[in-house]
């Protein structure tokens, strides 16, 4: 009895290490069950193909775009289109003087330079003096006037004597006082002082003609005390655009004194292939263009066709006049000059941001799909107004990336690029 009482007084004492093994097992269970989930959701997700992102190449060549990484990134498409368009001729050319109306001023005389009235850059009207000359052809000029006026007033006290004689003798012989003989004598004397006085007349005009040759007016100064500088005048109005001299610069006859050029029209000096110039003439309108005004074209015609082929280049100066108002054209510009040559046709048109030079080729991306864009090889045409001709390679109404499509290249060009080990 003893024993038995013994036995079951220690039962509660051996149930309790039997639970707390039951859950540490089960603990142990549930760990080792979420590392297994855990290592296997790991491997899954190292496995698992990515989805693709946007602005990724996609095996198909292509390259895809979400819309919010397309409105992100700037990327916008518009459908190729058909323009009535003829075929161009476009030729490199200067930018020069229009010579008609350009002016180049030099020394008549030779003399030593006193002063300069005008600036490079100074607009100036017609008769504006320039400068001033000293010159001893001033001083000879004076003297040959004013000896000229001498004898001119000499001559005509004289004819003013010779022709009082002729009344008096004609008096005399109605009068019967003296004979016919003298009244002819009389008159061939005062016919006498008129060609003398014709000719002293002649050489004050000679001397006064010297005078205006060198620019002085003898109206305001007909002694010649002041007119003793020879001034350079502007025979035109324009802008000063050279000045060669400085006061006390000594010159002869020909020395060059200053430039002045009317900016309002210039000319444009093209060299198109003989090949081509059937297609010129005088009289066609022309469009030029030049790198300091991006997009903006300036009107002109075509004034002047060369006769002669230069024999190195094979090429024919061809020369347009274009109207300059506001100056914005400067002379030695590099221009291109365009003009219309054949008949009008309709061609396959894109902007000129869509088309690419990839590698070799020049392409454009496609939009096959919503964000979905391709390339395309293409053969282009000349570009007019910001269009780009389609010659082959794609068809009007179907759409291509414009602005932004430089992203579209970058990923394609980063695809094509082998992956670092």
């Amino acid at each position: 009895m003893t024993t038995l009482r013994a036995s079951s007084s220690h039962d509660p004492g051996g149930a309790v290490p039997q639970a707390r093994q039951g859950g540490w097992l089960r603990v142990s269970l549930v760990a080792v069950a979420v590392v297994v989930v855990a290592v296997l959701a790991w491997r899954w997700r190292a496995t698992a193909p990515a989805e693709p992102e946007a602005g990724l190449v996609t095996s198909g060549g292509g390259v895809s775009l979400s819309a919010d990484a397309m409105k992100t990134a700037g990327v916008s498409v518009e459908p190729a289109r058909v323009v009535s368009r003829a075929d161009r001729l476009e030729a490199s050319a200067v930018l020069a003087l229009d010579e008609t109306r350009t002016a180049r001023i030099g020394a008549i005389v030779e003399g030593v330079v006193t002063a300069t009235r005008v600036e490079v850059g100074d607009p100036v009207r017609r008769g504006t003096v320039l400068g001033e000359m000293m010159s001893e052809v001033v001083h000879e000029a004076w003297a040959d006037y004013r000896k000229a006026l001498a004898e001119r007033r000499g001559r005509e006290n004289e004819q003013l004597f010779a022709t009082q004689a002729e009344e008096r003798a004609a008096r005399l012989f109605r009068d019967k006082a003296i004979s016919e003989q003298e009244v002819q004598r009389t008159r061939a004397d005062r016919m006498a002082a008129d060609e003398q006085l014709d000719m002293a007349r002649t050489e004050v005009r000679r001397a006064e003609e010297a005078l205006e040759h060198l620019g002085i007016s003898n109206k305001d100064d007909p002694t010649g005390e002041q007119g003793e500088m020879v001034p350079a005048r502007a025979p035109i109005a324009g802008i000063v655009i050279e000045r060669h001299v400085t006061a006390g610069t000594a010159v002869t006859p020909g020395t060059p004194l200053f430039l002045v050029s009317d900016l309002s029209h210039i000319w444009a000096l093209a060299e198109i292939d003989e090949a081509r110039l059937s297609s010129v003439a005088v009289g066609r309108p022309v469009e030029v263009r030049v790198s300091a005004y991006p997009g903006e074209t300036f009107g002109g015609t075509i004034s002047f066709v060369g006769d002669v082929v230069n024999p190195k280049t094979r090429r024919v100066t061809v020369r347009c006049a274009v109207p300059n108002p506001d100056r914005r054209l400067k002379p030695e510009m590099f221009a291109s000059v365009a003009l219309a040559a054949g008949e009008t046709r309709q061609v396959v048109v894109v902007p000129a941001v869509a088309v690419h030079q990839q590698g070799a080729d020049t392409v454009v991306y496609v939009q096959a799909d919503p964000g979905r864009f391709a390339p395309r090889t293409v053969i282009t045409g000349p570009e007019v107004d910001g269009l780009v001709e389609i010659r082959s390679g794609l068809k009007a109404g179907e759409t291509v990336a414009t602005t932004g499509s430089f992203l579209l290249k970058s990923e394609m060009l980063k695809a094509a690029a082998p992956e670092e080990g």
